[in-house]
């Protein structure tokens, strides 16, 4: 399987056998869950906001029409 190598400061890798024993897993597995969950949640989100302005300059014509600059 393919891999990574990660360099980590002793007081991070300390935090995260911390985590790693609290949570009962290994620290390849949480390190695994935290990179890919955080990538999954970025990629949702950037998607998200994408879609928000999209329909938002759809929106954007009608919206000065009925409301004019004047009556804002």
């Amino acid at each position: 399987m393919p891999g990574i190598t990660i360099e980590f400061t002793e007081e991070e890798l300390a935090e995260l056998r911390a985590e790693a024993k609290e949570q009962g897993v290994a620290i390849k597995r949480l390190a695994h869950d935290i990179l890919t969950e955080d990538v999954v949640r970025r990629r949702q989100k950037q998607r998200f906001i994408e879609g928000a302005v999209k329909k938002a300059i759809e929106l954007k014509a009608e919206f000065e029409q009925r409301f004019p600059a004047g009556l804002r």
